[in-house]
Parts: structure tokens; C-alpha cells; sequence
């Protein structure tokens, strides 16, 4: 399975709005920016393929569920089976959800360029600040959806857990009140009991999932520290810029001014003189 950074150099090669965007940053001496912006999609493409893994794993949970022999309960196979699909469900709407941030930074990142070319640098400045804006929106959508997808996955757990021991308490009680009658001391069942030890099986994907959603709300959190980072370089740039561009101005409405200036002040050519060599020439 390819890397994060894989992902992120080939989608910044099938992406010519965001390859031109890149390379607009570095002429304008702009490569913290263009990094940084870069390391966005990297956030984004990591945790993606973390969902992958995490949708594969469950696939293959699936996949073994639905080849299980006669000897375990229907009734707790079929009750996995929706748990398994429900959590499935689950890992597809995040990824879906990480795949339109994705399409936002690259739509941003086109708006940008036509905003260089259009009005110049403080405007793309802009742009990029708003995109900025709407990034951190969708992504807040998508840290408490991820905190609730978590929550859901622990009580998921718990509730796996719950059904393993009861169906160990039920082979329990059975097999223990034959031993009673037969005036033998009572002995616990292994967990190898048909459905017991499924249910240990099935959990352990669900409960490395959980993890693995703690360890995804940690790193939009850095996320969100790279967005803050990123407006804020991009509104030094495009003050300057702006700045920069009214001094442009001011020097040419100055520079205007003086040449009015001069004009009022050249001498005007002599009445008289211009009076006489009328008369002469007539």
C-alpha cells in the first residue's frame, strides 16, 4: 500500500491547478507556504489510508463470519454481522468526508492562481485565507464526527465483550448443572466454547480501530495548528503585498503630480515678443 507521501506527490501530479499553485508560491519566495500547504494534503492522505487498512481488516471480518462453520450460534453470527457492516459504514463516510477536504484545498489552490493572474499577489492572499476558513470548517465537522465514530467503536467493544460472556456464562450454567447432579464440583468453560471465542476474535480489529481513531483526532489537532499557521503567514504576505501595492500607486499619483506641476510652472512665452514678430511678418 502506497505511503502518505506517495499519495500526496501523485495526486500534486494529477492536479495541474494545484502543481501550478505550488510553483506560483516558490517564484514568490513563498516555500514555507507551499510546504506547508502540501503537508495538508499529507494529513489528509494519511489518515485516509489508515481508514483503508481499517475497512480491509473489517472486510476480511466479514469475510470470515460468513464462512463459519454450523457449530456457532446463528443468532450471535448474524448479530456480528450488522455490528461489522454498521462499523464498515462508518469508515466509509469519514474517508468520503476527508476526500472533500481534499477537493476544497485543490479547488482553493486553482482559485489562487486565477486570483494571481487576475489582481495579484495580496488577492490570492485572500483567497487562500478563505479557503483556509472553509477548511477549518469541514475539518471541525470531521474531528466530531471522528470523536463520535470512536465512541460508537467502544461501545461496539463493550457490547462484543458483553455478548462473549454471556455466552460463557450460559455454557457455564449448562455444563455445571450436570456436574452438580452428578455430585462433581463446577468447572468453568474455556473461552474455546462455540461463540466465545469468536467474539474475542471479531473485537480484537474493533478495539485496534479505537486506537486508531485516537491517534486520528491527535493529528487533525496538528492539522488545525498547520491551518492557523498557514493563515497567518498568508495574511503577512498579502498585507505587504497590499502595502506595497498603494506605495506603487502613491508614487505614481506623486510622480503624476509633479510632471502637472512642472507644466504650470514653464515660463509662457512673451506677449510683446510674439506681438512683434506678428507685426514683422506682416
Amino acid at each position: 500500500m502506497e505511503t502518505a507521501e506517495q499519495s500526496t506527490k501523485k495526486i500534486m501530479e494529477e492536479n495541474d491547478a494545484l502543481k501550478q499553485f505550488m510553483e506560483l508560491l516558490n517564484q514568490q519566495n513563498m516555500g514555507e507556504q507551499s510546504q506547508d500547504f502540501m503537508e495538508l494534503f499529507k494529513y489528509a492522505a494519511g489518515m485516509q489510508l489508515q481508514l483503508a487498512v481499517m475497512a480491509e481488516e473489517f472486510q476480511g471480518v466479514r469475510q470470515q463470519l460468513e464462512q463459519l462453520q454450523e457449530n456457532q450460534p446463528k443468532s450471535v453470527k448474524e448479530n456480528l454481522m450488522d455490528k461489522v457492516a454498521h462499523l464498515q459504514e462508518k469508515i466509509t463516510d469519514l474517508s468520503e468526508r476527508l476526500s472533500a477536504i481534499k477537493d476544497h484545498l485543490a479547488e482553493t489552490a486553482a482559485q489562487a492562481v486565477n486570483a494571481f493572474k487576475e489582481k495579484g499577489k495580496s488577492e490570492m492572499c485572500r483567497v487562500v485565507q478563505k479557503g483556509i476558513s472553509g477548511m477549518k470548517s469541514a475539518l471541525e465537522d470531521f474531528r466530531e464526527r471522528l470523536a463520535e465514530t470512536m465512541l460508537d467503536y467502544q461501545k461496539t467493544a463493550n457490547q462484543i465483550d458483553s455478548i462473549g460472556d454471556e455466552l460463557k456464562q450460559i455454557g457455564n450454567s449448562v455444563s455445571n448443572v450436570g456436574r452438580l447432579l452428578a455430585g462433581k464440583g463446577t468447572k468453568e468453560v474455556s473461552d474455546e466454547k462455540p461463540g466465545v471465542g469468536l467474539t474475542r476474535v471479531i473485537n480484537k480489529p474493533v478495539k485496534k480501530a479505537v486506537e486508531n481513531l485516537r491517534k486520528m483526532i491527535a493529528s487533525v489537532d496538528k492539522a488545525f495548528e498547520k491551518l492557523d499557521r498557514l493563515s497567518e503567514r498568508f495574511n503577512v504576505v498579502g498585507k505587504e503585498a497590499e502595502k506595497g501595492g498603494r506605495a506603487s500607486l502613491k508614487d505614481k499619483l506623486s510622480q503624476m503630480k509633479a510632471k502637472t506641476d512642472q507644466q504650470k510652472k514653464a515660463p509662457e512665452p512673451d506677449k510683446a515678443k510674439t506681438k512683434n514678430r506678428d507685426a514683422a511678418v506682416l
